[in-house]
């Protein structure tokens, strides 16, 4: 027989025990534990009862093991005297033995009534092989149903507060064992921690979270509503022969098993965080969010919901629907916060979508290409545009943004944008308004993009340009940009000085201060021949050659 080797000891009142005449500890194995006890004061309250009935018998819980016992009324003692009765006990150290197999123990006759004819004490008792039990769906009528319904409720209520004490009766009216058919129904991992009791017991240690004694006339249990419908539901179920998984190990999977397929008739918004979680469990998962505002209203009770996060990153691990669609929702909310400056997901959204910068730089590229732009082109959004360029990513930057001046300074300051904004001038296919407009900010950025755009920039689109920009500078400003244009390549042509520095429209005495410095550069500008603009600059004590030998 397969199944674990559980070491064993038997208790009882005999002419000769372990430890001497009288009461004691007849036998034990070899590796009984000496941490449960191998005499009877250790043993205490585990053997220290008498069954009133004739019979006592239990599952407990000892540290990381459990303790299977069985007490019955035995035939008169070594010494002729009544009373004696004998305490047959198992150790499971692995802690996977429960009520299940205590009860199947006990119906199959393995537990001893007395002692072994010819037997004598020993501390080399055989440990007992104990496999795990069979389960199978119990037979119920309606009325069994019925019955049944009110004790399985009541420690379905103590399972869902996960510690207490609850009382089920031992038979029901028709004589079927309340504990078998409960613990048939249950999933095995539910009950896992569960201890179980019947006959007289006192304080044995048992450090089990739930606690169940049987007995013949329990007082009823508290429990809810929904207690009791999960009841009655898990055992017409079972009466079909259809029992939950022996894995869930919670009531909120269990109730997935039973009720998800009706919950996902149900928009989100009028079921609970539970409900919810178990619609994400269920095979309606995909179908279900898909369907109106189910995916939005989703993400926000995950935010506040623990067991719809863990229900909603499952879902998405497990179909590449869901992931889809979560990871689509949650990217249209931060293109929102990007375009529109609405407030965007959460990080944990951004997390269980999966949804990382690269992701969020190509559909930022794919919604500028659409016609979308960007309302404020603030440091957050000026950053993923820099990480979107860095990443590779072909992000079109005119049309990017109606903040015209916002995009000019961030094509000065950060490189990577800079050089893209001159690629993608360079490769457009013409010339317009927002090209003329761009390069107007750009120029008081900075009057190094003049050299640095040269010959993409069409010759008749400079002046006007030109002139605006020169009537958003100071004097310093004017004075850059005029010596630019007379330095660069359509020097020669006059606009230094008439539409840089004389479109500037500064007071005369500003204009005056740029003349002084520049006035021989930005009089060849204008067609002077060389000698002449430097005579007559020189005259004004403006000369290049004169400030030289002044040491200026």
């Amino acid at each position: 027989m397969s199944g674990r080797a559980c070491p064993q000891a038997l208790y009882t009142s005999a002419s000769r025990t372990l430890e001497g005449p009288g009461f004691g500890v007849y036998a034990h194995s070899a590796d009984w534990p000496g941490e449960v006890g191998r005499t009877r004061k250790a043993l205490g309250a585990l053997v220290g009862f008498r069954p009133a009935d004739g019979e006592a018998y239990g599952v407990l819980s000892r540290g990381t093991g459990r303790v299977l016992y069985r007490a019955v009324a035995a035939r008169a003692d070594g010494f002729g005297r009544p009373g004696n009765y004998l305490v047959h006990l198992l150790w499971d150290s692995s802690g996977r033995l429960g009520a299940r197999e205590l009860l199947a123990l006990r119906r199959t006759g393995r537990f001893l009534d007395a002692l072994p004819e010819g037997s004598s004490p020993t501390a080399e008792l055989p440990p007992l092989r104990v496999a795990l039990a069979d389960r199978a769906a119990p037979a119920l009528t309606p009325d069994e149903v019925d019955a049944l319904t009110p004790p399985l409720a009541g420690l379905l209520a103590v399972l869902a507060r996960g510690s207490g004490s609850c009382a089920l009766p031992a038979r029901t009216a028709s004589g079927r064992e309340v504990a078998e058919v409960l613990l048939a129904v249950l999933p095995r991992a539910l009950t896992a921690g569960v201890s179980l009791h019947a006959g007289p017991r006192e304080d044995d240690g048992d450090t089990a979270p739930v606690r169940v004694q049987l007995t013949g006339s329990p007082a009823p249990a508290a429990a809810g509503p929904h207690d009791t419908e999960r009841a009655r539901t898990l055992l017409e179920a079972a009466s079909k022969a259809e029992l939950a998984p022996d894995d869930l190990a919670d009531l909120r999977r269990v109730d997935a098993w039973l009720f998800a397929d009706a919950w996902a008739e149900q928009d989100a918004a009028a079921l609970s965080a539970d409900q919810v979680a178990s619609v994400l469990e269920s095979s309606a998962a995909p179908g279900w969010l898909a369907r109106g505002d189910n995916a939005a209203t989703t993400l926000e009770v995950a935010a506040g919901s623990a067991a719809v996060e863990a229900a909603l990153r499952a879902a998405v691990d497990r179909w590449p629907a869901v992931a889809e669609l979560v990871r689509g929702r949650v990217l249209a909310a931060l293109l929102d916060e990007v375009f529109d400056g609405a407030e965007g997901p959460a990080e944990l959204f951004v997390e269980v979508a999966g949804i990382g910068q690269r992701h969020l730089c190509a559909a930022l590229a794919d919604e500028v290409r659409r016609g979308r732009r960007v309302a404020r082109l603030d440091r957050a959004a000026g950053l993923l545009v820099e990480q979107a360029l860095t990443l590779g990513v072909d992000l079109p930057l005119l049309g990017l943004t109606g903040e015209t001046w916002e995009l000019a300074l961030l094509a000065t300051r950060r490189p990577v944008v800079g050089d893209a904004l001159v690629a993608q001038w360079r490769s457009g296919g013409g010339w317009t308004a927002e090209h003329g407009a761009l390069l107007g900010h750009l120029l008081v950025a900075d009057p190094g993009w003049l050299a640095r755009l040269g010959d993409a920039v069409p010759v008749s689109a400079l002046p006007p340009a030109l002139r605006w920009a020169a009537l958003r500078l100071d004097v310093a400003g004017v004075g850059a940009l005029a010596e630019a244009v007379a330095t660069g390549d359509n020097a020669g042509r006059g606009w230094a000085l008439r539409e840089v520095v004389f479109g500037s429209e500064l007071p005369a005495g500003d204009v005056d201060q740029v003349l002084g410095r520049r006035l021989e550069l930005l009089l060849v500008d204008d067609g002077w021949p060389r000698e002449l603009a430097e005579s007559f600059a020189r005259s004004r004590g403006d000369s290049p050659f004169r400030r030289r030998r002044r040491g200026e």
